[in-house]
């Protein structure tokens, strides 16, 4: 009977075991690396018109019609922030008459960030935000294509 708990005890150590790793990995399942857009280069400006000007904007068009905020709005630089239920993520996009990026500057614990890896959800807000920005910069009716 002794060896019976002892078999049983070892065996419920290893499940306990066994399902923390698979927790553990579970936890990283969603992970990957953060995306940053470095320097998307600015197509389709109009001729006769203020770049630079056009550039910011369309990103604050775009930030607009995928639900950010602008949290911030200075020359150079548009600090956009979107919040869905307790999530939250803040960027900065940095913009000149040429490119424009977006930068990771903070996000809820939710998302994990650990300064390589993020949560994927953000990385698909990024992405779309990147695509609208794009969108918006090559002129009317391309921003419903995104």
């Amino acid at each position: 009977m002794r060896t019976a708990k002892i078999v049983s005890c070892v065996s419920a150590t290893r499940f306990l075991v066994l399902g923390a790793a698979l927790s553990a990995a579970g936890c990283g399942a969603n992970l990957a690396p953060v995306l940053t857009i470095n320097h998307a280069p600015v197509v389709g400006t109009p001729a006769g018109v203020d770049q630079t000007a056009y550039v910011h904007d369309a990103i604050v068009r775009a930030v607009a019609s995928r639900g950010w905020v602008v949290a911030q709005d200075v020359p150079g630089m548009v600090v956009a922030t979107i919040h869905r239920e307790a999530l939250f993520v803040t960027v900065e996009i940095p913009y000149t008459a040429t490119d424009y990026s977006i930068i990771h500057r903070e996000s809820s614990p939710e998302f994990k960030f650990d300064g390589q890896r993020v949560h994927k959800h953000y990385n698909h807000w990024v992405d779309r935000l990147r695509a609208s920005i794009t969108a918006e910069l090559l002129g009317p009716g391309a921003a419903k294509k995104a």
